[in-house]
């Protein structure tokens, strides 16, 4: 979990240094290059990674070879696009609106990228916790100082060449480390035999994951093409603040997983239901916590210039919870390989949030790009929330408590970011609110406080 944490937030870590050394419009540049990069990736790596959580199941003693079967199936089509974006680069220069160097740097990077996410998800559902945790740490650290480095003493004229290719700079050299290892260990003739498998689990999660990068990413193209790079800057800025629940929930999904498979696989409901409820309660709080502190914590992490950025904070919060409610159900219907339904929601969601922004960002500038998200993401946690039902035949989580609980995260959420322009009542009413939801559930807080207490004492 904390090594999601840190691969994920490393752009909050080190907002304070390069809102100082980077304008709005660097910022909103290099938003967009990521923006693009997330939604090449889906193309690139055919969803594969959805994959190997299930095979893992299925093939226990053949994960190498599975492995390797999949990175090269996804490596045809890396290159082949590769060599679509060479003889086309002016082409999508314009169209991404960005440089032709960019598109080419760009589309060399995902044919070793998509290695990296293989060994995370091998690692993960391995148990191989320090692994995940060296690629982590490599990762974080490896983008600050590689940023530095070209931004100041590389790209002095064009910062933005320099915040680009010092973030993708450390993921691409394990990159090319994890492609040859995963080719060494796992690599044989009958290699082809994994890929009808994979194709059927991940072939519907490719319109899925489009879809959610449309829900995350193309709200800044859509605002570039609104409203100007700066104004992409200024609401990357917010949202790389915001989703800071995002990181925390998905990092929590991510080690809650091999868990819930093992649990769900033993039918003890009961237990999956406890955990659930206190993690659905953590992440509650802590959305309210990222509300409320909202203004402070971006002027500490940009100058005056990125404060605007604040109106987005609330909406986009509350965007990752209801992330976080979908990602819940999700996670079942993908252990029941229902990728098709879970790709239907998604695509649907993703239509609305288009429309949506179509519509307000002219109208209400970029702010209207985090309200559409917000809603986009409570009709798809609404969604999988019957979905997971008709796949499970039973009612697994506490959906009561969760959807209780998010709705008074919500309005709670609203109320807070009426208090913007007034420090003392919006911290005031924050302290009000954690004691009365440490008063109402205090016997669950101390005991999963003692049991956390426990097991770090007996490590």
């Amino acid at each position: 979990m904390m090594a999601n944490i840190l691969i994920r937030s490393s752009a909050i870590i080190t907002a304070p240094i390069f809102t100082r050394i980077l304008t709005t419009s660097d910022y909103g540049i290099a938003s967009n290059f990521t923006a693009w990069l997330n939604i090449f990736m889906i193309f690139t790596g055919l969803a594969l990674p959805y994959s190997i959580g299930v095979a893992k199941i299925d093939f226990p003693t053949e994960l190498n070879k599975f492995l390797a079967s999949i990175q090269t199936l996804g490596s045809i089509t890396a290159i082949s696009l590769l060599g679509f974006a060479i003889v086309f680069k002016e082409q999508l220069a314009v169209w991404m609106s960005l440089d032709e160097d960019l598109v080419i740097v760009m589309f060399v990077y995902l044919l070793v990228l998509p290695s990296v996410v293989f060994s995370q998800e091998r690692y993960k559902f391995e148990l191989l916790y320090k692994q995940n945790i060296y690629i982590a740490i490599f990762s974080s650290l490896g983008a600050i100082a590689f940023c530095l480095i070209f931004i100041l003493y590389v790209f002095d004229d064009q910062r933005y060449y320099g915040r680009i290719i010092g973030l993708i700079s450390p993921m691409f050299l394990m990159g090319c480390y994890f492609y040859l290892k995963i080719i060494k260990n796992g690599w044989s003739k009958s290699i082809k035999k994994y890929w009808a498998y994979a194709l059927k689990i991940s072939i519907p999660m490719i319109p899925h994951a489009l879809a959610m990068v449309v829900l995350n990413q193309i709200d800044r193209v859509m605002i570039i093409n609104y409203s100007g790079s700066s104004d992409a800057g200024l609401y990357s800025f917010g949202f790389a603040y915001a989703i800071l629940l995002m990181i925390f929930s998905n990092a929590v999904l991510q080690a809650y997983m091999p868990w819930l498979y093992i649990s769900y696989q033993k039918n003890d409901i009961d237990a999956i239901k406890k955990s659930n409820k206190m993690i659905t309660l953590s992440v509650c709080v802590i959305t309210v916590i990222i509300i409320t502190m909202g203004p402070e914590v971006l002027r500490i992490l940009g100058t005056e210039d990125f404060l605007d950025a604040k109106w987005v904070v609330m909406p986009i919060a509350l965007s990752a919870l209801f992330q976080y409610v979908y990602n819940n159900y999700s996670s079942l219907e993908l252990y029941h390989k229902k990728t098709t339904i879970i790709a239907i929601g998604s695509v649907f969601t993703a239509i609305i949030n288009y429309f949506l922004n179509s519509t307000f960002i002219p109208m209400y500038g970029y702010t209207a790009a985090a309200y559409t998200t917000f809603v986009s993401y409570l009709i798809l946690a609404m969604f999988h929330l019957f979905a997971y039902r008709k796949i499970c035949k039973k009612v697994v989580f506490n959906d009561k408590f969760i959807w209780m609980s998010s709705i008074i995260t919500v309005i709670i959420g609203f109320m807070i970011s009426e208090l913007y322009e007034y420090f003392i009542l919006r911290y005031l009413f924050l302290m009000i609110i954690l004691m009365i939801i440490f008063i109402v559930k205090k016997t669950e807080i101390l005991n999963t406080f003692k049991l956390v207490t426990q097991h770090f004492t007996k490590k």
